[in-house]
């Protein structure tokens, strides 16, 4: 599908509680769902939760209208017993539907984590989780990841991250082939815009492809946060205390700003 067909496309949304999906008359897939049903509003909005699990910040995330919970674990404090036992009091706060993240440091992660101990962390935390976010180029673990939460029945994020740069076409069509070949449900890319070009290109991939996320970061990409959504973008990201990407917006302007076109 070309860009200004993507534009062109009709998109039947339905406001729901648990419902996190377009209908769209091309036939692209454009739901998520986990082992517990849809996942929440359209489009889509991930709180993402850094430093810890904080119950007065979790409470103001879902009533903000955030769908999915984006635990940052590789931002928070302490990884012993005391983490498990809050992943296990999480899902009494609100029922949202968890996104479990362990970001590496070459794709933007704050705590320098051996492959062995973030494998660890995958494994313990992976069954309050829905959903699960993997680099592409976490090689050593990537496979063990995806087959562990393949086995558990949870929903597979394979993402790449470019903190420099818009990969060309050629690359970007590249790398999304690798994540699915690595088992992903959902392909997630996220690269710094530097031009227009870039912003397009971005959008060209996302209409030719099914099951993404694809997000341009810095103030130029910072439209696509927004409007990517619309054109199938599966889930955008709203920070609720420190944004952790450039041009990442807060939650409450993520909700002002998609309000401004009635979402």
């Amino acid at each position: 599908m070309t860009f200004g067909a993507c534009l062109s496309t009709k998109y039947t949304v339905k406001k729901s509680p648990n419902l996190c999906r377009h209908e769209n008359p091309s036939g692209r897939a454009g739901s998520i769902r986990t082992k517990t049903g849809d996942v929440g509003n359209l489009p889509c909005i991930a709180a993402v939760i850094t430093g810890g699990i904080n119950a007065t910040e979790i409470r103001k995330a879902a009533s903000l209208g955030a769908g999915i919970l984006e635990l940052r674990v590789d931002t928070f404090a302490s990884f012993d017993g005391r983490l498990l036992a809050s992943f296990e009091k999480l899902k009494k706060l609100t029922g949202l539907p968890i996104l479990l993240t362990i970001r590496s440091v070459k794709e933007g992660g704050q705590t320098e984590l051996p492959d062995r101990q973030r494998a660890a962390l995958f494994s313990s935390l992976m069954p309050f989780a829905d959903l699960v976010d993997i680099e592409l180029s976490s090689s050593r673990i990537l496979k063990s990841v995806v087959d562990s939460a393949k086995k558990a029945k949870k929903k597979v994020i394979v993402s790449h991250h470019d903190f420099k740069a818009t990969p060309g076409d050629k690359k970007l069509i590249k790398i999304t082939g690798l994540a699915r070949e690595a088992g992903s449900d959902i392909v997630k890319i996220a690269s710094m815009v530097n031009s227009r070009g870039d912003l397009r290109r971005l959008a060209t991939l996302l209409c030719s492809q099914d099951s993404m996320v694809v997000i341009g970061m810095g103030p130029l990409g910072k439209p696509s946060r927004v409007f990517f959504p619309m054109l199938g973008s599966l889930i955008t990201y709203g920070s609720t205390v420190a944004s952790t990407a450039p041009g990442q917006m807060s939650l409450k302007e993520m909700r002002v700003e998609l309000s401004r076109y009635g979402f």
